[in-house]
């Protein structure tokens, strides 16, 4: 079974946060949520989510894939967290999947990830960051072992993808037909 980490943060994108943990669930991973300190988080537009643990108690977990939901404030206090930085660089360092949404890839600029990276985001979300990086415009984009998307609208895309990565594009296309009805 893939493990997967979904680390929230106060400000984060709801619509995001529900799609990829809905979306891996249903295709058979374990989803861990993890707030960057205890107790419920307030997303971006006002919903409270109640994560499964802290960010320092799974910090020396191994995930198949760390996927990291946008939204502001939210995508800002990721990108400040100490935790998250190291263990997406060890993510990254031992080539399994890191994934960012919207805004989230300010994280991974501040950790520095996105060198020579080609990827999206929501637009200027990185506009002011030292990174270099090609935005294509593009909904999706993956580059080795990142996948990014743009911004909730296309939530339900990011996530099957994530699907596609862990599973295949057999998993993918089930648990697309599944929510289809």
């Amino acid at each position: 079974m893939k493990k997967v980490l979904v680390p929230l943060a106060d400000g984060c994108e709801e619509l995001e946060v529900v799609a990829i943990t809905d979306i891996l669930t249903r295709a058979g991973a374990t989803v861990v949520t993890a707030g960057l300190q205890a107790g419920p988080i307030k997303a971006s537009r006002g919903m409270t989510l109640v994560p499964d643990t802290t960010l320092a108690q799974v910090q020396d977990d191994l995930f198949d894939l760390i996927a990291l939901p946008g939204g502001l404030p939210g995508a800002i206090h990721l990108a400040e967290d100490s935790i998250l930085h190291v263990m997406m660089q060890n993510q990254d360092l031992h080539n399994r999947t890191l994934a960012a949404i919207c805004a989230a890839p300010q994280a991974l600029a501040i950790a520095g990830l996105l060198t020579n990276r080609t990827l999206t985001c929501y637009p200027g979300a990185l506009d002011g960051f030292d990174c270099q990086w090609t935005n294509t415009g593009a909904a999706l984009e993956i580059d080795r072992n990142l996948i990014t998307g743009r911004g909730p609208g296309v939530a339900l895309e990011f996530a099957l993808e994530l699907v596609n990565q862990l599973y295949g594009p057999e998993r993918r296309a089930q648990v697309a037909d599944e929510l289809a009805g």
